[in-house]
């Protein structure tokens, strides 16, 4: 089950219930990934007539470089943690530790050294383009051979996709303080994650059949909506005639 709902960003009174309503609830195969379940919820979205969000906050399993530069060449922002570079068996520094550029076809080891030769990979089957730095006689003498060279390797090379240089610019930035308190926009999902099992029973399937179980998710969604809506709309009222109970009267 993939969920989407608006995001409040103002700050609530003291009991003021939330603002925030389900605007998709979509089912998919087990099989299939986060990111094209998302690609999923957006399609679903559009068929109701709803536009792209300008601003999605999303966890790190529908966070790619590719999804990132797709998002900005729409002029929307795609707001989630990158997955950190895979650590090399030989316990070597990581791409995270290299100064990439990709457009400039130049790397820095974390020695200080640039790299000698960049080769443009792209794989047959899936089109994937990848780009390979190596270090050559750069390495011979370094004084971090041993922690960046593993064992029968004459020198350093390290292997990165195409948009490396916008995976690169997300990691730095999800160390920042600004970040970390926009991420916290994402935390109402897990609430209603937890309300839609707790409340509404969506842990299990109740029929078998994808037609059946989307017919299922959409009640569950609908109903939480509605409880959404009840609550709102009571609170309002109610804090309507506390302030015209404490308006002054007027002749």
């Amino acid at each position: 089950m993939q969920v989407a709902e608006t995001v409040t960003e103002a700050s609530l009174e003291k009991g003021e219930p939330a603002k925030n309503f389900l605007t998709a609830v979509s089912i998919q195969r087990a099989t299939k990934s986060d990111e094209a379940g998302r690609q999923q919820v957006l399609e679903e979205q559009a068929e109701m007539g709803l536009e792209k969000p300008e601003v999605e906050y999303v966890d790190g399993a529908y966070i790619s470089a590719k999804e990132i530069v797709k998002a900005e060449e729409e002029g929307r922002q795609l707001i989630g943690p990158a997955q950190p570079a895979p650590s090399p068996r030989n316990k070597a520094f990581s791409a995270e530790d290299f100064q990439v550029s990709v457009e400039e076809r130049r790397a820095v080891c974390p020695s200080g050294k640039q790299s000698t030769q960049c080769s443009r990979l792209e794989e047959e089957k899936t089109g994937r383009v990848s780009y390979r730095f190596e270090w050559s006689w750069e390495c011979q003498d370094c004084p971090l051979r041993k922690r960046c060279v593993g064992r029968g390797q004459k020198h350093r090379s390290l292997v990165v996709g195409e948009h490396h240089s916008v995976l690169q610019k997300r990691r730095q930035e999800m160390k920042t303080p600004e970040f970390q308190e926009a991420m916290r926009n994402r935390n109402g999902i897990e609430g209603t994650q937890s309300e839609l099992v707790r409340a509404h029973g969506a842990r299990r399937a109740r029929y078998r059949g994808l037609c059946k179980v989307r017919l299922q998710f959409y009640l569950i969604g609908a109903a939480c909506n509605v409880k959404r809506w009840l609550r709102r709309a009571g609170w309002e009222i109610k804090k309507a005639i506390q302030r015209d109970s404490y308006a002054p009267a007027s002749c």
